[in-house]
């Protein structure tokens, strides 16, 4: 299998997206060809907040220390998990297979973050990181890397991958100016202090990596993986021409806004507000409009959960309109039978994604 490399150096932070929109449009047939691909970025342009597809970004970040200190928002395209904050001094990369190349995405990250990505850090002298399914490497319990994995399959099968580290030393203040971090996040970690719970390879390694150190590190990496050499390339002319309309999609206040708290209240005046979340493997939350029958006339479910295929949640959440509080085995039931399709919720059980429905709904 040949691979080509596409290699951007200080660029534009939606750049981050570029894997997840081609891939979503090689899947849905827009895109004509597209041939396995490794993309690399060493540092961007300015700091930005990386949102998971999923997340409510009212709860994520401090919105008017965004605009104070001139960071960019940048949500995912399709891509679930958690808000990453990225700056000049992180790299980032992408790969995408345009054909099925694992049987599911537990496998897809035990190889792409258990093997790859973790040969890339030891590589670069980070020898004691670790790596801790299903996403994360760690290094002394701190969050080296962070990745996410998502399957399309519309017309054609496609896995697309993202995962980032910080490979110079981070600004130690400037992510908790903009970064609205839940103790629930750090229920389950090594380190509860989320200011000592950052990594980076200039940090934790035994060298301070140059710029082109990181590409050279995943090249390596992925040759062996998939036993290829990777030529660089640029992007083609049909590859451009979507980028550029999604790019405006991307970068609108409609996309960025899509779970927002606020934009969810005010759609649904008239009915009461109930919230609530709990940490499974990932955080699930459930903001709900109900009746005064205590029916549910709404929900949003947020989170940094993974979900094959994506916008799953909204299927789910179809499911549980005009139900009461007391119809959670209703409730579960019919997404148990949903589930059976294939699908996959990443971070928690079907019985646990709606778990926080019903603990809004009573209240709790």
């Amino acid at each position: 299998m040949n691979i080509r490399l596409l290699y951007f150096e200080g660029a534009d932070p939606q750049i981050f997206n570029l894997a997840s929109i081609l891939s979503y449009a090689y899947s849905t047939g827009e895109l004509k060809e597209m041939p396995p691909t490794l993309i690399v970025m060493e540092g961007f342009s300015r700091p930005f907040s990386y949102l998971g597809y999923y997340q409510d970004v009212d709860k994520e970040v401090k919105l008017d220390n965004v605009t104070k200190y001139n960071v960019e928002l940048v949500r995912r395209w399709k891509l679930g998990m958690g808000n990453i904050f990225m700056d000049k001094i992180t790299g980032g990369w992408a790969i995408i297979f345009p054909q099925k190349v694992f049987k599911n995405s537990a496998e897809a990250y035990d190889i792409l973050v258990g093997k790859v990505f973790l040969d890339t850090v030891k590589n670069l002298g980070v020898t004691n990181a670790e790596y801790v399914s299903p996403n994360d490497i760690r290094v002394k319990g701190k969050k080296l890397c962070g990745t996410g994995v998502s399957i399309l399959n519309d017309k054609r099968e496609v896995v697309f991958f993202n995962g980032f580290t910080n490979l110079w030393k981070p600004d130690p203040e400037l992510p908790f100016k903009i970064l609205n971090i839940p103790p629930e996040k750090f229920a389950d970690k090594a380190i509860k202090k989320p200011e000592e719970y950052f990594a980076a390879i200039e940090i934790d390694g035994n060298s301070t990596p140059k710029l082109g150190d990181f590409r050279e590190a995943l090249v390596k990496a992925v040759s062996k993986e998939f036993n290829t050499k990777l030529e660089t390339e640029e992007l083609s002319d049909e590859e451009e021409n979507i980028w550029r309309k999604y790019l405006n999609i991307l970068k609108s206040e409609e996309f960025i806004f899509r779970r927002s708290t606020g934009k969810f209240i005010t759609k649904n005046r008239g009915y009461e507000y109930r919230f609530a979340q709990k940490k499974y493997r990932k955080l699930v939350q459930a903001s709900l409009a109900l009746d005064d029958n205590n029916r549910i006339k709404d929900v949003m479910i947020t989170g940094d959960f993974g979900l094959v295929p994506p916008d799953l949640d909204e299927d789910i959440t179809k499911e549980l309109i005009e139900l009461t509080c007391d119809d959670f085995e209703v409730a579960k039931n019919r997404v148990l039978k949903l589930m059976k399709n294939g699908y996959e919720i990443i971070g928690a059980s079907p019985e646990e994604f709606i778990t926080p429905v019903f603990m809004a709904c009573s209240g709790y």
